[in-house]
């Protein structure tokens, strides 16, 4: 999608309101801004009809001069967008002289669709042309189309010339006909009361939008009533620029969200009692509940056996391992190649015996809930005797404090800056006396997500200070890991803006913030705004400390199989002095299926 931040003459006449209109258009993600321009004496030769004096006065009252409409151009331009403008009289692109090469697209108005000598002159400039429509029926339109079909990258707009346009009046379809008779980008030039219905535009077809921009929709001058404000404007470009996104490619594909939630709220089978091997599952040895860790009745079925091989202890959920045999530890050469290349894998309390039987390897990374902490919190030697204490441990901090609340050890909310710390301050005490137990030093890791009122550079500074005080100054680090910028939160998705963009890798390097750095989420991170991973990749590496290592695609489709996203050979990432997670998600499931199939990948590229 294009969308034109139409500047018109709603700067009135001030170069500092058009910076600050052009600024905004900027901010919002507009892919260009516009002027209009007519020659300061002689556009109107009569002014006796009291439109016409109305008109006239506006107009001169918001000239603005070329030497100036050409320094705001530059400023747009500056601000990563492209410039355009607008003529009705070709002459008066003369006042512009070969400076009229500075702009990147022109654009005839409704009002001129026919003036087939004012088109031609623009066209003969090379650059792109916009032709609008608005206030002409359906053989003029067709006519202007034939006309100018020979022109090369033209655009034509959809417009109602009313301003504003009132609901009801948009005569949307005609985009879909304009489609039909042209090969060429069609669009809409919108003067809309509801701005909304440029989502109807798009849902037709149109990918250009041009809308007038305003500080105040409510002010005085002509075209204000037909404009959108900042505020309208930021929700148009953040909607239209998602489009493409929300429309999708067609097919119904689970995201991770929902993965979460039909874990969270659907329900699977659980052991009522102890069950045999060679038992068959029935209604007196099992019982439904939830979460969904297991199998359905409907699994079960579709597997066409209900005789388990291992024994299911009470309370257990029904999986598919208990159908097969046990599972044979790791083999050495895996193992030593893990330990060779620090590689580790994720434990909770409730998997770490499972896990560590069937991975003998000497890094385990430990991923605690709130309760977790807690329970360690209260009981620190009985949950340590949980663990094989002969490994070495990371330690990733949980994302919430509570089931509502997320972890936010700056918040203004006490309550939560307390219960926060209080987290943290349980996680390095864990850490201490894990190193103090295996003689290893216990990376700890966190994500911190929540911006101070005062900006990126200040919430950078006092997380970097809260932690240090927490946790360096005791002997213990902590790592703030990069993030995706679209996070699953509460069974939702929540748009962050914290350790992952390109302004985020600025102030982190210029504070020498240590880090972990998670591929998988760099990528996210990176597609979400439209830039190399790998460049990101390179400015942040000398800052990693811990590294968590998986594949990604898209812009939420993290933790996938290697081979499957963005990532390329991850062999690449496997050497340095960093302890390296493998995040694959849900990897635990099945004793650990998905990192077993993850070791033996990256154990063959590394061949």
């Amino acid at each position: 999608m294009k969308i034109i931040a139409e500047l018109g003459i709603n700067h009135r006449g001030s170069s500092d309101v058009a910076e600050q209109l052009i600024d905004i258009a900027a901010e919002a993600g507009a892919w260009a801004a516009k002027f209009q321009y007519r020659a300061k004496e002689g556009f109107y030769q009569a002014t006796t009809e009291i439109g016409d004096e109305i008109l006239s006065r506006e107009i001169d009252d918001c000239y603005i001069a070329p030497e100036t409409v050409l320094q705001l151009a530059g400023r747009i331009r500056d601000k990563g967008m492209a410039a355009g403008i607008s003529f009705f009289k070709f002459e008066d692109a003369a006042d512009f002289g070969d400076r009229i090469q500075d702009f990147d697209f022109f654009k005839v108005p409704s009002a001129e669709l026919l003036n087939e000598e004012l088109i031609f002159a623009m066209a003969g400039l090379g650059k792109p042309l916009i032709l609008s429509t608005g206030g002409h029926g359906e053989d003029d339109i067709f006519r202007a189309l034939e006309a100018t079909s020979s022109i090369p990258d033209i655009t034509y707009l959809h417009c109602i010339s009313n301003y504003p346009v009132l609901l009801g009046n948009q005569q949307m379809r005609f985009i879909q006909t304009l489609r039909e008779k042209t090969d060429a980008p069609v669009g809409y030039s919108t003067h809309d009361q509801d701005w909304e219905v440029c989502l109807i535009a798009a849902a037709n077809g149109a990918t250009v939008f041009e809308r007038h921009l305003t500080m105040d929709k409510h002010g005085r001058g002509i075209d204000d009533s037909s404009s959108s404000d900042p505020e309208e404007f930021r929700r148009m470009c953040k909607l239209l620029n998602a489009y493409e996104t929300v429309q999708g490619a067609g097919r119904r594909e689970i995201n991770q969200g929902e993965r979460i939630n039909m874990q969270n709220l659907g329900s699977s089978l659980y052991a009522s009692r102890d069950i045999a091997p060679g038992e068959a599952l029935t209604a007196a040895n099992t019982v439904v509940k939830a979460p969904r860790k297991g199998l359905t009745w409907a699994d079960v079925k579709r597997r066409g056996e209900a005789k388990v091989k291992r024994a299911v202890p009470a309370g257990t959920a029904i999986a598919e391992l208990h159908f097969t045999e046990a599972k044979a530890p790791l083999e050495q050469a895996l193992v030593d190649f893990c330990d060779d290349k620090q590689l580790s894998i994720p434990l909770r309390l409730h998997d770490a015996k499972v896990l560590q039987t069937r991975f003998p390897i000497r890094n385990n990374e430990l991923h605690l809930s709130y309760e977790e902490v807690g329970a360690f919190g209260s009981g620190m030697a009985e949950n340590l005797a949980r663990l094989d204490l002969t490994r070495h441990y990371s330690i990733h901090i949980p994302d919430y404090i509570d089931s509502k609340t997320l972890i936010d050890p700056l918040a203004g909310d006490e309550r939560t800056r307390d219960g926060s710390r209080q987290i943290i301050t349980t996680c390095v005490d864990l850490a201490l006396e894990l190193e103090r137990t295996t003689g290893a030093a216990v990376p700890i890791v966190g994500s911190f997500s929540r911006l101070l009122p005062e900006g990126k550079k200040l919430t950078y500074q006092r997380l970097q200070e809260c932690l240090g005080e927490i946790g360096r100054k005791r002997g213990a680090p902590i790592y703030p890991q990069w993030l995706p910028r679209i996070a699953w939160y509460f069974g939702g998705a929540d748009v962050l803006d914290m350790f992952c963009g390109e302004d985020d890798i600025d102030i982190v390097v210029e504070i020498g913030m240590e880090l972990c750095l998670d591929l998988s989420h760099l990528i996210l991170s990176a597609n979400y705004s439209k830039a190399d991973w790998r460049s990101w990749c390179e400015r942040l590496m000398p800052l990693a400390r811990h590294i968590h290592i998986a594949d990604a695609v898209g812009i939420d489709g993290e933790g996938i199989e290697f081979g499957q996203g963005d990532l390329g050979d991850p062999a690449a990432y496997l050497d340095g002095p960093q302890r390296k997670v493998l995040e694959v998600w849900q990897g635990h499931l099945s004793e650990g299926d998905g990192f077993d199939n993850a070791i033996r990948q990256l154990g063959s590229l590394n061949n």
